[in-house]
């Protein structure tokens, strides 16, 4: 209980500091005035409600949104290496977008920056999720085992990218910006009403994780134990497809491809915990992945570099220290 209370308290720290520090330094009395609608409608408020706020609130339910996806997704294969982009899910994503702005800028037409071209973009991208959730879906009941799944999944992501590489090679250098710009990753684009949309899908995704974290345990033991206590695993499989999907893709439509949240969130929750199980790992993984959320868009924010450079510097090391640990063949799955 304590470790929650710390990384709560820390949480908020952060998300002081997110409305704080930027170009414009703003107290924070002058900050909780505004937030309680007692602001005057100086440029002040107008920096806080419709920059810093939706930008930090992002930070925070995006990244738990990744965490969980990541979480799954381990959970599903039983491997600490498993993360959102495992399956081809925002490879999928990443695909729609590509193809709205390729084949927008065949039709004259390359400017993303309205409301309107960053609907499109949000859009193009949940279209191109549920696509391959959908082919991942009606397949998985056809494989035994869940490293066929993965196997297929991995050959789908490589599919995926190499129509990205034809698409980039053949379109306008207009149309590569908008898309190197996009898959970069940004906390920074959201408005309220998406975030409302975010929180919408984030909510009862997470209620079905901690409702199902008995099941959950039983299917770390492997297919065969489960099914011996009468757990329907390709059900279940389907149903963990669908929650790291669905979560996957609606972070990646407003905010890109952000990477190794999702791998590294619940690899620091275990470590920290020391144990696989879901309903010790849940509250930890859900309050980590909002601090590395937020330490990521302050780092982004005030070093004026992109999100994914540094998600993936702090991802990297990450990766080997999971692979070490493996090694020793400690509390790993």
């Amino acid at each position: 209980m304590f470790g929650l209370i710390l990384l709560l308290a820390l949480s908020v720290v952060l998300f002081a500091m997110q409305m704080t520090m930027g170009s414009v330094s703003i107290p924070i009395g002058v900050i909780a005035d505004i937030l309680q609608g007692h602001g005057t409608g100086d440029a002040n408020e107008v920096i806080v409600l419709e920059s810093r706020l939706p930008r930090a609130l992002t930070s925070i339910l995006a990244s738990i949104a990744l965490s969980l996806s990541g979480w799954m997704m381990q959970t599903l294969f039983r491997n600490p290496l498993a993360g959102p982009s495992i399956l081809g899910i925002s490879g999928g994503a990443s695909l729609g977008v590509a193809l709205l702005i390729m084949v927008s800028a065949i039709g004259g037409y390359s400017s993303f920056q309205s409301t309107w071209g960053t609907l499109s973009i949000a859009g193009a991208a949940i279209l191109g999720s549920l696509g391959v959730m959908a082919l991942l879906l009606l397949v998985s009941g056809k494989f035994k085992d869940h490293i066929s799944l993965l196997i297929f999944g991995i050959m789908l992501g490589h599919f995926v990218g190499a129509i990205e590489s034809i698409l980039q090679f053949k379109t306008t250098e207009a149309a590569l910006r908008s898309y190197i710009l996009w898959g970069m990753g940004s906390y920074g684009n959201t408005n309220i009403q998406e975030i409302i949309l975010i929180l919408c899908i984030l909510l009862p995704a997470a209620a079905v994780i901690f409702l199902k974290k008995e099941i959950l345990n039983i299917l770390l033991m492997g297919d065969e134990f489960a099914k011996s206590l009468g757990v329907d695993t390709r059900q279940q499989r389907r149903l963990l497809i669908f929650l790291s999907g669905t979560l996957a893709a609606i972070v990646t439509a407003y905010c890109g491809p952000i990477a190794f949240i999702g791998l590294a969130v619940p690899h620091f929750a275990r470590m920290i915990l020391k144990t696989s199980h879901h309903g010790k790992l849940f509250f930890y993984v859900i309050l980590l992945g909002a601090m590395v959320g937020q330490v990521s868009d302050l780092l982004a924010h005030q070093l004026e570099i992109p999100l994914n450079a540094i998600t993936s510097a702090f991802g990297a090391p990450v990766v080997v220290a999971i692979l070490l640990a493996q090694s020793k063949k400690n509390y790993y799955f």
